[in-house]
């Protein structure tokens, strides 16, 4: 327990600047990637825009932020995998069901290691964080409630608990980055279907979430522009 407790300790903020920065670009690589232009955006814009907001908390000394949200956003999923890894092992032909391959290997230790860095500030209790309501939570209530409907409840909750954990830690500007990435795939979708020639062919639940998201998306960069001008 006193491993963990401190493990935050053994890095300083130099450093640990440096591991988010090195953990931000990784993560943006493995985004690259698509069938078209339109693809690669619709996957690679998200992310940067995740990017943006844990390097933005990073540099704003809002360490714990900005783990948090790599964790919630890229590698929870590697959390699972690892564990899936390694209860692979089969005692009668003594290996592993699951090849071990190097990003499964390098997403598990980025896993561990956002998992323990955040476990110590938890056991420190040294953490202050404190969500206000505000123009930005009603936006966020809104995005969740757009995220319900579209996507469903889980994926509605992934979306939505980076922005809150932004807007916990006090920066309404990364919070509004956050909620922006959660829609800024919908633009690149569109594009898509009209090259495509696939934009008619859509429900009518098409059209009345794309309608939404584009609102949302216009909001947020309003926000964000307005943001910017008042610093």
């Amino acid at each position: 327990m006193t491993f963990i407790k401190s493990f935050k300790n053994w890095f300083s903020p130099m450093l640990t600047t440096i591991i988010v920065i090195a953990i931000s670009a990784y993560t943006l690589g493995l985004s690259l990637g698509g069938q078209n232009i339109f693809d690669q955006l619709e996957r690679f814009v998200p992310i940067l825009l995740v990017i943006v907001a844990v390097v933005g908390l990073q540099l704003s000394k809002q360490s714990l932020a900005a783990h948090l949200i790599l964790f919630f956003t890229a590698y929870l999923q590697s959390g699972r995998d690892l564990i899936v890894a390694m209860t692979s092992f089969d005692f009668q032909s003594f290996s592993f069901g699951v090849t071990w391959t190097i990003p499964l290997i390098i997403n598990a230790i980025i896993f561990v290691y956002l998992l323990l860095y955040i476990l110590s500030f938890a056991l420190d209790g040294k953490a202050k964080f404190k969500l206000e309501s505000g123009p930005v939570l009603t936006s966020a209530i809104i995005a969740f409630t757009f995220f319900f409907f579209r996507d469903g409840f889980s994926i509605a909750v992934l979306k939505i608990v980076p922005p809150l954990i932004a807007l916990a830690f006090g920066s309404e500007l990364f919070a509004i980055v956050l909620l922006l990435a959660g829609v800024s795939d919908v633009p690149f979708d569109l594009l898509s279907k009209i090259v495509e020639g696939e934009f008619f062919q859509q429900t009518f639940g098409y059209y009345l979430f794309l309608a939404f998201a584009l609102y949302l998306i216009y909001g947020a960069v309003t926000a964000i522009l307005k943001h910017l001008g008042q610093r």
